[in-house]
């Protein structure tokens, strides 16, 4: 009979330390979701993180940016995507985040073009995230290469 109960006994155990868990933060489940976008290759995905206001060193606007994502992913039949050593300083409106992304990809094989990109990179990236909708949002980002390689 006690082995019917445990089942019973244990839920609201379980209940608790669920309730008591840290709330998940915002800023970190936008650079989550962003690492998910690129390995599913998911440019609209990608997109929706970006703010309405976004804008970097080489593209205007949302758009722009968009455009360049949807192109990238395009080029590639698989990306595997590591982010690691994110480090993320929150003012109330505004945060920034830093991180370092691995990718790997293998190219479509369209003439030169799987000759010309990139198998691996390494990308250092800059984000400043502000709130917006639902969630936190991408408004400005800056990366820089940190090393690439094309041998297969």
């Amino acid at each position: 009979m006690t082995r019917r109960l445990a089942p019973f006994l244990a839920f609201p155990l379980l209940l608790a330390l669920v309730s008591c868990r840290k709330e998940a933060d915002p800023v970190r489940a936008t650079i989550e979701a962003l690492e998910s976008a690129a390995e599913d290759r998911d440019a609209e995905a990608a997109g929706e993180l970006l703010a309405a206001a976004y804008t970097d060193v080489e593209h205007l606007d949302r758009a722009a940016a968009l455009g360049t994502l949807r192109r990238y992913f395009a080029a590639y039949e698989s990306i595997s995507a590591s982010f690691s050593d994110l480090d993320v300083d929150r003012k109330p409106d505004l945060a920034r985040a830093t991180f370092t992304a691995s990718f790997n990809g293998s190219p479509r094989k369209l003439g030169a073009l799987a000759e010309m990109l990139p198998r691996t990179a390494k990308v250092r990236f800059e984000m400043n995230l502000a709130p917006e909708g639902d969630g936190w949002k991408v408004v400005w980002a800056s990366w820089s290469l940190v090393s690439e390689g094309t041998v297969p």
